[in-house]
């Protein structure tokens, strides 16, 4: 799709070079945050088509992100059915919540909308506009590589003094964390002006020399239902943007105005700071590589082999001495699923629905269970069963060997996306339903449910449960660590002062639940064993993060505890909880994954593609 979208640009501009600019004026109407899903957005959706088709000016549409407020398929659904009784053409790009929360794994936008991003050239202006995720993993807006790759041949391809309009959800500042190479590309060409939304207010900034413009939400509130009227002068290149609300007259003044300067190169670009690593000599890359495509998802190794999957779908294997690829297995999918291994096999769920069992060694397939809809939730196997959720409602009990299946409970609300956790007797795990489950692992039969509350953005669903002394832990979004009985899932303690997200782990001898924080970029140790939250000790991490999202596993070896960020950096830890060993910044993107895999080495992989093995002294 993006390669016809990118055909029908160049065109466009060759057009443009040999025709005369147009002196008309250019109206079109700009949309956000129209979160589809929440509150009265459908009706407030519904009003703004239903004004912007009564006014004959407006010759186009642009909507930048948050459609829905749960990326569900219905919600998109019903977008699409709203949005499609516009008369006039309309583009459309997906937002954070669209993407993160997404249970086909971001593929039900691309299939009911056509793309992920657009380009078109309208009164000598290229418009394009992309997803800028974060994809299924939590963490800071990221523009995908895919879309990297699509955007700089679409800039490559546009006459350089072209001008050109960039529209992407979040802000083109540093809270989106390859803003440098979205820039580095726009900057090829001609940017004159970012575009988007996510703060639900009209504002100015300027980033990197470049002005921005976030637009209102389309949902009501204190300032009524509405959203915001470009117009923009060719000839003269001035641009005003004024707000409407829907049903009335468009506000007399623009609350923003200027004129659309050519980019100024002059202005030195602003990058992402690795200093921090001069301070921590003890810990060393030993390889690396960049993958072709982000990464959404960690690792599983079998003492010669890590695997990982990509977000474009392809399941990989490399060698633990070198990085050296060894196989790559393909799926009709994108990947978000963590790989398990186990006896010479290899399980991993792909969004085309599929269970995927390789070999090993070779990569070939071994078998595959097809489930009713895309699959985000990552497996474990425990003896000769494998265990996951799918998006279809239903979780799954398949045979190891075989493929076969051995139960299923079809209760489930809304979708999984974790790795379930396994006792003798039971299966746990989480959905974005705020429900979670105890199941039988006989016959899949439900034992007890915990629900928390009717906010389903506050599901035990991203975070992988752990169990030790009759309990099982688990973290919440709104920053609470709580203990349930494993025999009835009755709360034992909660606890809102560690002020964990939903990154937390186990200690190997599963006597202290680490929790990460979120605002305070801590490490924090509670006692495992204990019937009451017992904080056994508090370790400060360097360089404070303002806000660190990441959902990642923390894990441990005999000697220390590795942290992974939502800010790109790795953090090791004294056993004890006493002291930082040493911190790495390896990206500017989430840690997914810190796997390690000998008393002093640890692999990690990083949502924007990256493979780093790191040794420490």
């Amino acid at each position: 799709m993006k390669r016809f979208l990118l055909i029908i640009t160049i065109l466009g501009a060759v057009c443009w070079c040999r025709a005369q600019q147009p002196s008309d004026t250019l109206v079109f109407a700009f949309l956000a945050d129209t979160h589809i899903g929440a509150g009265t957005s459908v009706e407030d959706l519904t009003q703004c088509v239903a004004d912007i088709n009564a006014q004959s000016q407006i010759q186009f549409v642009v909507v930048a992100g948050d459609i829905t407020e749960f990326g569900s398929d219905d919600e998109l659904a019903q977008a699409k059915e709203i949005l499609s009784k516009l008369n006039i053409p309309w583009y459309i790009i997906p937002g954070n919540h669209d993407t993160k929360w997404s249970e086909s794994g971001c593929n039900t936008f691309n299939r009911i909308f056509g793309a992920s991003g657009f380009s078109f050239t309208s009164h000598g202006i290229l418009f394009a506009g992309s997803n800028s995720g974060p994809n299924m993993r939590m963490g800071n807006a990221q523009v995908p590589r895919e879309d990297l790759v699509w955007l700089d041949s679409l800039i490559q391809a546009t006459p350089k003094e072209m001008p050109v309009i960039y529209i992407v959800h979040n802000p083109m500042d540093h809270s989106l964390a390859n803003w440098d190479q979205v820039f580095d590309i726009l900057k090829r060409g001609n940017i004159v002006l970012t575009m988007g939304g996510h703060w639900h207010s009209n504002t100015f900034q300027i980033n990197d020399g470049v002005p921005s413009i976030l637009g209102r939400a389309t949902i009501s509130g204190n300032r009524g239902t509405g959203y915001n009227i470009v117009k923009i002068e060719p000839k003269s290149r001035y641009f005003g943007i004024y707000q409407r609300i829907a049903g009335t007259q468009t506000e007399a003044n623009p609350w923003s105005n200027f004129i659309l300067k050519d980019v100024d190169l002059s202005i030195a670009p602003s990058r992402p700071d690795y200093s921090f690593n001069d301070d921590y000599k003890n810990v060393e890359v030993i390889w690396q590589f960049q993958d072709s495509g982000d990464i959404g998802s960690g690792f599983a190794f079998d003492g010669s082999r890590i695997f990982y999957a990509t977000a474009p779908g392809i399941i990989k294997a490399v060698s633990i001495a070198d990085g050296s690829p060894l196989w790559a297995f393909k799926t009709e999918g994108r990947i978000y699923s963590f790989p398990c291994y186990r006896d010479g096999k290899v399980v991993c769920a792909s969004t085309d629905g599929n269970v995927y069992c390789i070999e090993a060694s070779s990569g070939q397939l071994i078998w595959k269970y097809q489930t009713e809809k895309g699959i985000v939730a990552c497996p474990v196997v425990e003896n000769d069963d494998v265990y996951i959720g799918s998006s279809c409602g239903k979780f799954y009990a398949l045979d190891f060997r075989m493929g076969a299946e051995k139960w299923i409970f079809a209760d489930v609300r809304n979708f999984i996306e974790a790795r379930p956790r396994v006792d003798d007797e039971k299966v746990y795990i989480g959905s974005w339903g705020n429900e979670f489950y105890a199941l039988n692992r006989r016959d899949g039969s439900l034992v007890w449910k915990w629900i928390n509350g009717p906010n389903r953005n506050l599901s035990a669903a991203a975070n992988f449960p752990v169990e030790a002394f009759g309990k099982i832990f688990i973290t919440t979004p709104e920053r609470i660590t709580r203990a349930l009985d494993k025999q009835t899932g009755a709360v034992i303690w909660e606890d809102r002062n560690t002020q964990g997200r939903e990154s937390q782990g186990l200690s190997p001898d599963k006597k202290t639940l680490y929790i990460k924080t979120m605002l305070t970029n801590e490490l924090v140790g509670l006692d495992a064993q204990s019937d009451t939250c017992r904080v056994l000790w508090r370790c400060k991490l360097p360089d404070d993060v303002n806000m660190d999202l990441a959902p990642a596993e923390i894990l441990a070896n005999g000697n220390a505890i590795f942290i992974p960020s939502s800010v790109g950096k790795v953090y090791a830890v004294s056993r004890d909880g006493r002291r930082v060993l040493w911190a790495r910044k390896i990206s500017n993107t989430t840690i997914n994954h810190v796997l390690p895999f000998s008393e002093n080495t640890v692999v990690a992989s990083t949502m924007d593609g990256r493979v780093v093995c790191m040794r420490y002294r």
